[in-house]
């Protein structure tokens, strides 16, 4: 009776707890085993066929040992004899509301290291960190903002919460606005590809409207901080062109984004694009390929009714040989409608014709000028003023028309 019992309860053991591989060849297969399903992983996480510098499976091992829960540096636990004090009302909450206030990049760093950190605490330590760095008299902020590496603690920070898979924090665009100037300083782009790519092909999983829109949004809104980020914290319009451009081919030849979906990420960037590049001597570093690359992108990110706008503004902003062939022709547009035209977007349609008598007067067409003033007038009264009162005669037209032009401008 008792062997029995003693054989029933090793045959319930062996059930609930595998057995050990008995031997060595069944250990070197287990090995092998673990060995493949490695590589396996590691491969399709870091392909062999990406640069050192994209690839780095270091970089991943070395995010995870920067974490704060690696930190030996940590201010230790103050001993049972100073907690005292929390009988006075300095409480761990009110400590940490206090850290929270005047030092909150190492309030964060604390709160990761606890796993309690929020993209509101990412928030405040961000903000904290450029406002000091905006304040200081430093000479190259961009410099100090890589220096800081707070992105880099950030994304660590998504990464090991898991957030970096879920992608929720995308939606929130006052975190991203934060965190996107901190990356592009870093030259920390890899992530925000990913983020981007990832998140657009979800866009085709069935979802309410209202998510749906959000998260598109919330797309949206990263890109173009990317965009902008590059152009004030990075290599400068030209790099941030070349990235606009390049993101538009990959997303709208990939079989997992609709083209529609595409074009919409890219509108708002694109809109920024435009009026970058307006700027003027701000264009003056964009090549002649790139210009030509972006106004043919126009054509499918722009919305239906800002194409022709669009493309006056790049012919007007040329930095060599600008061109007003083309915003002549959309103000001959708007003064043939019956009012629809430019209807949409006024306050930007107002700054391209405002910009097109500028060009026409620095190039001496004062006629084409004085026109295309009249036409603004007429089709955007509130916003220019009308042409009712008589002109001085003793004043010219070109004074006149510069003197309109300054009032506008100044206001």
């Amino acid at each position: 009776m008792k062997q029995s019992l003693v054989l029933s309860w090793k045959f319930l053991t062996s059930k609930l707890h595998q057995p050990l591989p008995l031997n060595r060849r069944e250990s070197q297969q287990l090995l092998t085993l673990l060995h493949d399903s490695f590589n396996r992983n590691l491969d399709h996480h870091y392909p062999p066929g990406l640069a050192e510098s994209e690839q780095s499976p270091n970089q991943h091992i070395q995010s995870l040992l920067q974490s704060p829960l690696f930190d030996n540096n940590r201010a230790p636990r103050s001993p049972p004899s100073a907690r005292g004090s929390e009988a006075n009302g300095n409480t761990p909450h009110v400590r940490d509301l206090i850290l929270a206030v005047e030092q909150p990049v190492e309030c964060f760093k604390q709160r990761v290291a606890a796993g309690k950190a929020t993209t509101e605490s990412a928030k405040l330590a961000l903000g904290y960190q450029m406002k000091k760095i905006l304040a200081s008299a430093l000479p190259d902020r961009k410099e100090a903002m890589k220096d800081s590496r707070i992105g880099s603690l950030v994304v660590n920070w998504l990464w090991s919460s898991g957030q970096h898979e879920r992608l929720d924090f995308i939606q929130d665009r006052n975190f991203t606005a934060h965190l996107m100037p901190f990356l592009v300083a870093e030259k920390h782009y890899k992530p925000v590809w990913d983020w981007l790519q990832r998140s657009s092909t979800t866009l085709r999983r069935p979802r309410r409207k209202e998510a749906w829109h959000s998260l598109q949004q919330g797309i949206e809104f990263m890109f173009r901080a990317l965009i902008q980020s590059e152009v004030a914290y990075g290599a400068g319009l030209q790099s941030a062109i070349q990235m606009f451009l390049t993101n538009h081919k990959s997303m709208t030849q990939s079989s997992q984004i609709p083209h529609v979906t595409a074009n919409r990420i890219h509108s708002s960037a694109g809109a920024y694009l435009m009026w970058a590049f307006a700027s003027h001597g701000a264009s003056a570093d964009v090549d002649d390929a790139t210009i030509n690359n972006l106004d043919l992108s126009v054509d499918y990110w722009a919305r239906n009714h800002m194409v022709a706008p669009y493309k006056a503004l790049i012919g007007l902003s040329h930095p060599r040989r600008p061109d007003t062939s083309r915003a002549l022709q959309w103000v001959s547009s708007l003064e043939a409608s019956d009012g629809l035209i430019g209807e949409r977007n006024r306050s930007s349609n107002v700054r391209i014709g405002l910009r097109t008598v500028e060009v026409l007067l620095a190039q001496g067409s004062s006629k084409e000028a004085a026109r295309v003033m009249k036409v603004l007038q007429t089709r955007f009264a509130p916003e220019v003023g009308s042409d009712e009162q008589a002109p001085d005669p003793e004043e010219g037209e070109e004074r006149s028309i510069l003197r309109s032009l300054n009032l506008l401008l100044a206001t």
